[in-house]
């Protein structure tokens, strides 16, 4: 039979570029990946796992996770002001299943979501598959303009339209732009989630990784109603690989996320390599290493951009992974992007990060992945593309 009449799903239709797809052989600013020299080293936990604990992490795992690393991600989060008890935590296969589940449980196709103009592009990927309609704010240095959104609730209410279900965002070294939502907003956004009746996803994967400057409370360490459900993970603060994330929420909301799951409870073996790291403090202190490493890494590019692409506009991040650059208005972010990669250094487009209208001249960068030389290497060649594309 032709491939031409498989009755694919519309979602699956476009067979395009993901963003796991990278150009061979170039200098990848482009990914959050984590720097190889600082994973960790989990190979002693890994054997007494596999030779104490067979009957667990050879088996199933629990519908909600492990109890002991449910207790040991509600130690974590008490650390930052949030309560719960190991009640509250659902452990999930990294912190985007954990969204993909809420949204499962809140929407159905055609329902509106709240989002950042620009977000996280992956999770925009996940909301449009499920079929969800975006309600795109922008941001300034405080983070999401929370007086834009009353409005904009405020009109749909008035026009009798119906309310949005779910708010997404990442208060903390937001990914892409860097921004840090204040303490003012933060309040402000849980008072319209009461009002207008929707929930409040917190997705906070970078939140230890800070530089520099005081830490702010997470929403849900205000949230009195139920109506935060906060999604962590271990992959910037740990290891991406081991794909162990969580939701800590109201015990309705992440039982009925949990009988969503399709992955016969998550991976029991990874699990249990966290509680053994958390137990031998090794947690903590990959913090501190990454941390120190990923300041070095943000200094470098900024200092690379500034000598070598000046006419980007740059926002320096106070922590986490990600730097976000405002050329001039008249440069195509994707025109650079794919000039770059002729250059020998793959960035990301802003593009992908636009929930609705794209303005066009963005780039997403990652100084995580590369060492501080290689960073200003590929800065160096981006500058080259740059010129090369201005002609």
């Amino acid at each position: 039979m032709g491939m031409n009449n498989l009755k694919f799903a519309r979602r699956a239709e476009v067979l395009g570029k993901s963003v796991y797809d990278h150009a061979p052989g170039v200098i990848m600013l482009s990914v959050g990946s984590a720097y190889p020299p600082v994973l960790p080293d989990l190979s002693r936990e890994a054997a007494s796992s596999a030779q104490s604990y067979v009957k667990e992490v050879m088996q199933y795992g629990p519908l909600m996770g492990l109890p002991e690393l449910r207790e040991a991600i509600a130690n974590y989060v008490s650390e930052d002001g949030v309560t719960c008890t190991a009640d509250n935590v659902l452990i999930t296969n990294g912190a985007k299943h954990a969204t993909d589940l809420a949204c499962r449980v809140f929407t159905e196709p055609g329902d509106k979501m709240i989002v950042c103009a620009p977000t996280y592009m992956t999770t925009l990927q996940c909301l449009r598959q499920h079929g969800l309609n975006f309600v795109a704010i922008p941001q300034d240095d405080d983070g999401m303009r929370t007086d834009i959104l009353e409005q904009r609730l405020n009109t749909m209410r008035e026009n009798a339209e119906t309310l949005p279900k779910l708010l997404f965002d990442v208060p903390d070294f937001h990914n892409p732009t860097g921004i840090t939502m204040s303490l003012e907003r933060r309040k402000h956004l849980l008072r319209l989630a009461e009002e207008y009746n929707f929930i409040i996803l917190e997705d906070d994967p970078y939140r230890r990784i800070r530089f520099e400057g005081e830490a702010v409370a997470p929403i849900k360490s205000m949230d009195e109603t139920g109506r935060v459900i906060a999604i962590g993970t271990v992959s910037k603060i740990l290891a991406p690989g081991l794909r162990i994330g969580w939701a800590v929420g109201d015990p309705e909301i992440i039982r009925r996320m949990a009988l969503q799951k399709s992955d016969g409870g998550s991976c029991p073996f990874t699990q249990r390599l966290v509680i053994e790291a958390i137990r031998a403090n090794k947690l903590h202190e990959h913090i501190e290493i990454v941390t120190n490493t990923m300041r070095e890494h943000r200094d470098a590019m900024v200092d690379a951009l500034a000598e070598y692409l000046p006419d980007a506009k740059v926002r320096k991040p106070q922590g986490g992974y990600f730097l976000w650059a405002e050329l001039p208005e008249d440069v195509s972010g994707d025109e650079l992007a794919a000039k770059a990669v002729e250059f020998g250094v793959e960035v990301g487009s802003g593009r992908l990060c636009f929930p609705v209208e794209d303005p066009g001249n963005f780039l997403r960068f990652s100084y995580s992945y590369v060492d501080p030389d290689t960073i200003r290497e590929g800065i160096r060649r981006l500058g080259e593309a740059y010129r090369a594309l201005k002609g």
